[in-house]
């Protein structure tokens, strides 16, 4: 950037700042400024003294009484407020030395002024600078564009053949063939003139590319202000214009939902239509507030839907991930931590309502066996043959996991004794049915069940390690019985030993 400076001072064409301004910059380093300084210096030009005159009775100012002289300005509007106006008018109107090839500068003077009314827009509606100020960083943001078009013309043209528009691709073009941007231009120089280093910075700094949140206030209204500009100055051909960097700019640095954020477009297409006249801008070059309006409620409607569908992506994401948490991958019944959850979430509803909770225990008998004969493929099919007959034969109260191993889990609430007890019997029958074969061979598959139960519910805690450590033994007790039945506690004639299926 230093490198890029030192070219522009070295072309011979930097701007030098009007008398005008070099005497309101010496006033600003005074103590104690009066307003009869300020008229003063204002009144050695008279095209100023309109100028002025004609911001403190525009809509912008705000002023409910009419201005009539350079003395009410500076009551009404501030000694500062009129100081900084003053200078932004003769800064931004100043011209000196022929500009390149391809620089619009009745384009230029519209799209400064679109800046400065965004600007301050935006500062009304965030309230985080004071309105004047954001729309003298407006108005001088886009200095340093007149400055490389004067300072480094040649290569400037070129930058602007290849540019498309200016939000989206002349920062990068200039850091790229000159080293430095519009913007740092801008800042430097109106630094090296004495302007207020809050300003300088902000002008400086705005286009820099990181996180919004490492700008100053003032630097993010000039960035969103910016690509406002870019909107509402864009060729009406151009159809839609490209609202996306505004969108994502005011999304970065205000968190602006896209309804509220296009609402702001036209607001500030108007403001710039009331004060045309007034600031004597060229006539055509922005988009009428009515086009705007229109394409608003389009580009509304399509991001409703844009947001729609990407909540029904997110949501079935989200869904495919909680499956992929809670779901055993090879048996795709529940795995061992949504077995926990469940057991948790269903023993403090049985507790509340004082109703029996009962879990089953199902172990494949012999499966080492079938492994060892058949391989672990074949012993992964039983596995997932089992699970589904489980998960098709429980009720859509109970709830099904893999515990681990080949061992399975049963969660079955609000059922009595007996119930249970059935349940378990026409789990451990349905298995027996199961028609499974591996390789043409049929495999004859059967499991243990042990039944833990609880007539009422009673510490949550407590009763997950009891009613859990009732079917474990049960599952034992029928495993040593000779496998092959379901097996309660305390209830040995419930017990369906299977002769020659051990």
């Amino acid at each position: 950037m230093r490198e890029l400076f030192d070219r522009i001072q070295a072309s011979g064409r930097l701007p030098t700042p009007p008398v005008v301004v070099v005497r309101l910059l010496e006033l600003s380093d005074r103590s104690e400024l009066s307003t009869d300084d300020i008229v003063e210096v204002v009144s050695m030009d008279p095209a100023l003294v309109a100028k002025v005159l004609r911001f403190a009775n525009s809509p912008l100012a705000g002023l409910r009484s009419e201005v009539t002289t350079i003395e009410q300005a500076v009551s009404l509007l501030g000694l500062r407020g009129v100081s900084m106006m003053a200078l932004s008018f003769v800064l931004v109107s100043h011209r000196q030395g022929d500009l390149c090839r391809g620089f619009d500068h009745e384009r230029f003077s519209i799209e400064t002024f679109a800046c400065g009314v965004a600007a301050r827009t935006l500062s009304e509606e965030f309230h985080c600078c004071v309105p004047a100020e954001a729309f003298v960083g407006g108005l001088l943001s886009q200095m340093g564009r007149c400055i490389l078009a004067s300072c480094v013309p040649d290569v400037y043209a070129l930058i602007l053949d290849k540019a498309v528009s200016v939000p989206a691709d002349l920062p990068a073009l200039e850091q790229e063939k000159l080293g430095g941007t519009y913007a740092a231009v801008g800042g430097q120089t109106l630094r090296r003139w004495g302007l207020p280093e809050v300003l300088c910075q902000a002008i400086e700094t705005f286009r820099d590319v990181g996180e919004p949140a490492a700008l100053t206030p003032l630097a993010k209204l000039l960035k969103i202000a910016e690509t406002a500009a870019a909107v509402i100055c864009a060729p009406r051909d151009a159809k839609p214009p490209d609202d996306a960097p505004f969108l994502h700019a005011l999304r970065q640095c205000f968190d602006t939902d896209p309804e509220q954020a296009l609402s702001l477009l036209p607001r500030i297409a108007a403001q710039i239509e009331d004060v045309r006249a007034v600031f004597e801008l060229p006539a055509g070059h922005t988009r009428s507030v009515e086009d705007l309006e229109a394409g608003i409620r389009e580009r509304v409607a399509e991001l409703s839907l844009a947001i729609h569908l990407e909540n029904q992506t997110l949501t079935k994401r989200q869904e495919d991930l909680l499956r992929r948490a809670t779901t055993d991958a090879l048996t795709t019944v529940g795995n061992r931590a949504a077995f926990e959850e469940r057991m948790t979430l269903e023993l403090e509803r049985a507790s509340r309502s004082g109703s029996p909770f009962a879990v089953l225990m199902v172990d494949v008998d012999l499966f080492k066996g079938f492994n060892d004969t058949y391989g672990h493929q074949a012993g992964d099919y039983i596995l997932r043959g089992i699970a589904r007959s489980l998960d098709d034969n429980v009720r859509r109260v109970d709830y099904c996991a893999r515990y681990g191993g080949d061992e399975f889990v049963v969660i079955v609430p609000f059922t009595k004794r007996n119930g249970v007890i059935l349940l378990a019997e026409r789990l451990h029958s349905c298995v027996r049915r199961l028609s499974l074969s591996w390789e043409g061979r049929p495999l004859n598959v059967t499991v243990t069940i042990g039944v833990g139960f609880l007539a009422s519910v009673g510490e949550v805690n407590e009763s997950h390690r009891h009613v859990v450590k009732a079917a474990d033994r049960c599952l034992y007790e029928g495993k040593a019985a000779g496998r092959d039945c379901v097996r309660a506690e305390s209830q040995a004639a419930v017990s369906m030993q299977v002769a020659g299926r051990s």
